[in-house]
């Protein structure tokens, strides 16, 4: 019985603090799988003929991708989506090559750094989500394209 109050206090305690404090600043990604981040949709996917043309996709009004200088895609990046003021609105680590982020009106920020390549560096770029549509955002990643 005295065990059941404990853990009882121990989650009231967690949920608390989840409260009080930040959520977690960075969050693997499942793979296809849409999930909320402090208030912001957002799916890590890839360019599999099952995801690229996955309809579900449509819906997100911003697409990342990540690209080397000779249009060849790339995985695996710690993505950080920011106003342009500064504050950070979600971090994530994807391991697909492409973040789609669903967001209302505005001015933002990405940035990504390479997790997976080496030498691969960060890239970043500001954009404004479309008012229809998806807008395309392509972080090159000056790396040397695959032999």
């Amino acid at each position: 019985m005295k065990f059941r109050y404990l853990a009882l206090g121990v989650m009231a305690l967690g949920g608390a603090a989840g409260f009080f404090w930040p959520a977690q600043a960075d969050v693997p990604m499942p793979m296809d799988n849409p999930i909320s981040i402090d208030g912001v949709q957002t799916v890590c996917t890839g360019i599999g003929d099952e995801a690229q043309h996955d309809s579900r996709w449509l819906a997100f009004p911003v697409r990342i991708e990540f690209s080397n200088g000779a249009a060849q895609y790339l995985s695996g990046a710690h993505v950080v989506l920011s106003s342009t003021g500064g504050k950070t609105l979600a971090a994530l680590d994807c391991a697909g090559p492409w973040v789609l982020f669903q967001v209302g009106p505005g001015s933002y920020k990405v940035t990504a750094t390479l997790t997976a390549q080496q030498g691969g560096g960060t890239s970043s770029a500001t954009f404004s989500p479309p008012a229809k549509g998806q807008k395309r955002v392509v972080l090159d990643f000056k790396i040397k394209p695959n032999q």
